[in-house]
């Protein structure tokens, strides 16, 4: 199950703190307001009131074992600036964070954001649903009821060709790409990945391969 610890509950912040706890993820909703707090703690898995400035305070809720943070504190920049240094420091691995200028983002690079978000309103859905579903595309439009994702290939669809699968036919699912993990260069090397858009149906699909596809939600769950 994803952990993610969200920081600061304004529109952004709480909007993406619901959407992630809905979805299935271990939310740690915080903010300085207990009001912001009460409104999203029946809706995330906890929600408390305290100031993420203070080091002691994250260590106290084990901040430092979430998979991913985001700080979205709206208008006071040092405490986004230092938020984002502790999450870090505390080892949380991936940590996006809020800016509302350039020279904002370049600041929160500096101390060590992952990515920085400039988000509008309603961006808070869409990256609870790239953070769930490691969409290969970010906040791609498409209609609701159908979005892009990366799936690994089932076991049963292993060494079939495209052909026989018949994804779109059989499954409703647009294929884009195969994503293949190709053998390391020597022990300790990191992956390589071989891509091939828009494959032919002659291509046979391998156990550990990965698919970029297109399709309804409900036909997309049944892959999580």
């Amino acid at each position: 199950m994803l952990k993610v610890v969200v920081v600061g509950l304004g529109r952004f912040g709480s909007t993406l703190a619901v959407h992630l706890s809905r979805e299935g993820a271990e939310v740690l909703a915080v903010d300085r307001s207990s009001r912001l707090v009460e409104a999203v703690a029946e809706d995330v898995t906890v929600g408390v009131g305290f100031d993420a400035t203070d080091l002691n305070n994250l260590k106290a809720y084990d901040v430092g074992t979430m998979d991913v943070g985001v700080v979205a504190i709206g208008e006071n920049f040092e405490s986004s600036v230092l938020v984002t240094m502790h999450l870090k420091n505390l080892g949380v691995p991936l940590v996006y964070a809020k800016a509302l200028n350039e020279m904002q983002e370049s600041v929160l690079l500096r101390v060590g954001a992952d990515q920085v978000l400039k988000p509008e309103e309603d961006m808070g859905e869409r990256l609870a649903s790239h953070l769930l579903h490691d969409s290969v595309v970010d906040f791609v439009e498409l209609p609701d009821g159908f979005s892009l994702r990366r799936i690994r290939v089932p076991e049963e669809w292993c060494d079939k060709s495209l052909e026989e699968l018949g994804l779109l036919g059989k499954f409703k699912l647009n294929l884009v790409q195969v994503r293949r993990t190709l053998p390391a260069e020597h022990e300790g090397a990191d992956p390589t990945f071989e891509r091939t858009p828009l494959p032919d149906g002659s291509m046979v699909l391998r156990a550990g391969d990965e698919i970029d596809v297109i399709g309804p939600d409900n036909e997309l769950k049944k892959y999580d």
